[in-house]
């Protein structure tokens, strides 16, 4: 995703001298530490999105038309593994992209979810270490990344060989046995907003909830509100991923006919936008909106459709 920068007017008259802002080494430890068990407060929920966004990335780099594979953990077999076929990672690819926080090839093109340089590390708030098996040009090459002593973390490369298999990622994460059937319902939740179902193997009945709108245009839907939920919800998906919409952070104005036909249909409604990647402004964590000017317009803009085919409708 095409990252969106504000342009900064900075007065320099008069300054005496500057320091550019950096990290020294010995503050690397308690930064990444940060970032790995900070950045997501639904650690579980933060490894399988962004690996699997990841994947799916892959497949849209690479022009590949198939699901991603996902093999959910059990008391039988305690990893999850999430399974793309996209061009692979080769060890540059590894070494000078991959092992580095905040290093991202996806920052030019809104045809790709990710742009932070963040999620490949995701597996990190969850444990101390997991698996990358890179195929890639007829070769497959396992690496372990894992924390080390110093708490900065390293990609050791364990293993070479020829293989067969189709050109991808298979990324390989041990689960604890008490949090398999959360990784089973938080996949559910999680991949019912994909366009392309994940392919899922390792639970048994694996079935998506699904609801039938009571209106819908291409790019939105309305439903029956769940008698079972407290108050209504929006969501804006971007990227496969669901972005709850709230009423309060859009600073809509009641004596404005229009925001306040908004604040009606947010209140009275369960509504999902489609929301093309860029559109909206994303947290660092991934886990909400940021309501940044061009997000609050946007978001605006698309719920005004709707008041207008109701109208019409009506």
């Amino acid at each position: 995703m095409i990252v969106t920068q504000n342009k900064a007017n900075v007065v320099t008259q008069g300054v005496q001298g500057a320091v550019s802002f950096g990290i020294k080494q010995e503050g690397l430890a308690h930064i990444f530490n940060v970032l790995r068990n900070q950045l997501y407060s639904d650690k579980i929920l933060a490894v399988l999105r962004e690996y699997s966004c990841n994947a799916v990335d892959a497949h849209t780099e690479a022009g590949v038309n198939r699901p991603i594979e996902v093999t959910l953990p059990s008391r039988l077999s305690l990893e999850l593994k999430i399974r793309d076929y996209g061009i692979g990672l080769s060890e540059t690819d590894i070494q000078e992209i991959y092992a580095f926080y905040g290093e991202s090839t996806k920052r030019k093109s809104n045809s790709l979810i990710g742009q932070l340089g963040l999620g490949s590390k995701s597996a990190f708030a969850y444990g101390d270490n997991f698996v990358i098996n890179s195929f890639y040009n007829g070769i497959k090459t396992t690496y372990n990344a894992y924390i080390d002593p110093s708490q900065i973390g390293q990609i050791a490369k364990l293993a070479s060989a020829s293989t067969n298999e189709a050109n991808g990622v298979e990324i390989v994460i041990p689960v604890k046995p008490a949090d398999c059937e959360t990784f089973v319902n938080t996949a559910r939740s999680l991949f019912h907003h994909f366009k392309v179902k994940p392919i899922v193997r390792g639970a048994a009945d694996f079935k998506y909830q699904t609801r039938t709108p009571v209106y819908n245009g291409n790019d939105w839907r309305i439903f029956q509100p769940d008698r079972n939920s407290y108050g209504r919800q929006a969501l804006a998906v971007m990227g496969n991923i669901a972005y709850r919409v709230s009423a309060d952070a859009l600073k809509l104005d009641e004596n404005n006919a229009d925001e306040a036909t908004i604040e009606r249909l947010l209140s009275n409604c369960d509504i999902e936008l489609d929301v093309a990647i860029g559109d909206c402004d994303i947290a660092a964590s991934r886990e909400g909106l940021q309501y940044t000017d061009r997000t609050i317009a946007n978001l605006k803009k698309r719920i005004l459709v709707i008041r207008d085919y109701l109208v019409t409708d009506i």
